[in-house]
């Protein structure tokens, strides 16, 4: 009876055992552990045993190609501008070495993102450089291959030639604050002077809101920053305000506005007490934030067309190349994220 009891409480255990190896990815996983590697609110995932550099070009012959996919995941709670740089950490040879004769293409699936040598690669990467690969949204994941090819016509100068080198992944921001969200066409539902949803130049004053955000690794103080408008008038920001490192503020004339977006003002809201410049425009102004010293730190713009109660919204927050495409129409609006 004894042997009995013993026997099913081993079968039980191999049961719990096997269904936990079942479902960690069986052996594969149990002796290759994970890969992933985090780059800030990244997640990468490089299929390569840990501690092994990503590509070892070694021995190869005309024609010869190798190739690895590497999967990136934003694990934060904002869309990131992502980019790759090429880390050369070994290699046999001495001039030309094997580089200046290989092939990178790296590629989301449809599109080539990079083709070109590798050695330009890895001008690229030289002094905080990044080569740009996209936008991936918070919660998303973008799977990349980077396939290395030695063309068929390659000479004898790359005999007995070998590189070494690895791929690291970052966001790409700015080094200052930015403005990031603008909600100016102000519709009934969420302000108190927007009794109807019109296209009217001046409506929706009183509760219009810009947010801004700070991309750096550290906070800065906005004390006697200011706004401006298209008319000259500038909004300026006498409080000892605080913009903490990779946060966002909200800003408005008073406290009021944030009853409609059921924020409750605190540490990320800023009230001016006075419109911003005179009013923004529906039909068309733009914003210019500049600092203490009067330098302006960044602008947007914008024209007609804008839809009652949507904003205008930066795709990445941070990212800024001074262009419209930069922006996207939010509805709805996405104050303090």
């Amino acid at each position: 009876m004894n042997i009995k009891k013993h026997f099913l409480r081993i079968l039980i255990l191999t049961i719990i055992v096997s269904g936990v190896f079942y479902l960690s990815g069986g052996w594969d996983k149990l002796f290759n552990p994970s890969t992933i590697r985090a780059f800030g609110d990244l997640l990468v995932e490089f299929g390569v045993p840990p501690g092994s550099p990503i590509f070892s070009v070694i021995n190869m012959k005309p024609g010869n190609e190798e190739s690895h996919s590497v999967n990136v995941k934003n694990n934060g709670s904002v869309a990131r501008y992502v980019a790759v740089k090429g880390l050369k950490t070994n290699g046999v040879g001495s001039v030309p070495f094997i580089e200046s004769g290989l092939n990178l293409t790296i590629s989301d699936g449809a599109t080539d993102l990079y083709n070109d040598k590798l050695e330009n690669f890895f001008d690229l990467s030289k002094n905080d450089n990044e080569y740009k690969l996209g936008i991936i949204n918070p919660g998303q994941q973008q799977n990349y291959n980077f396939l290395v090819t030695f063309p068929a016509s390659a000479g004898d100068e790359y005999q007995a030639k070998s590189v070494v080198f690895d791929l690291t992944f970052g966001v790409i921001t700015g080094n200052d604050v930015v403005i990031n969200e603008v909600f100016y066409n102000v519709d009934s539902k969420h302000g108190s002077d927007s009794p109807k949803d019109r296209n009217d130049k001046k409506l929706g004053l009183n509760n219009e809101w810009l947010e801004l955000y700070n991309p750096t690794d550290k906070d800065i103080s906005l004390k006697n920053w200011s706004l401006v408008d298209n008319s000259g008038i500038q909004s300026k920001i006498n409080a000892n305000k605080i913009i903490k490192a990779g946060s966002f503020l909200l800003v408005s004339k008073d406290a009021s506005t944030w009853k409609y977006w059921d924020i409750k003002p605190a540490k990320d809201t800023l009230e001016l007490g006075n419109q911003l410049g005179d009013g923004l425009d529906n039909n068309g102004d733009q914003l210019i934030l500049k600092n203490a010293t009067g330098v302006e730190v960044d602008r947007m713009g914008w024209g007609t067309g804008m839809v009652a109660g949507h904003s205008t919204e930066r795709l990445t927050p941070g990212f800024d190349t001074n262009n419209s495409s930069d922006w996207t129409d939010r509805f709805p609006p996405t104050p303090g994220n």
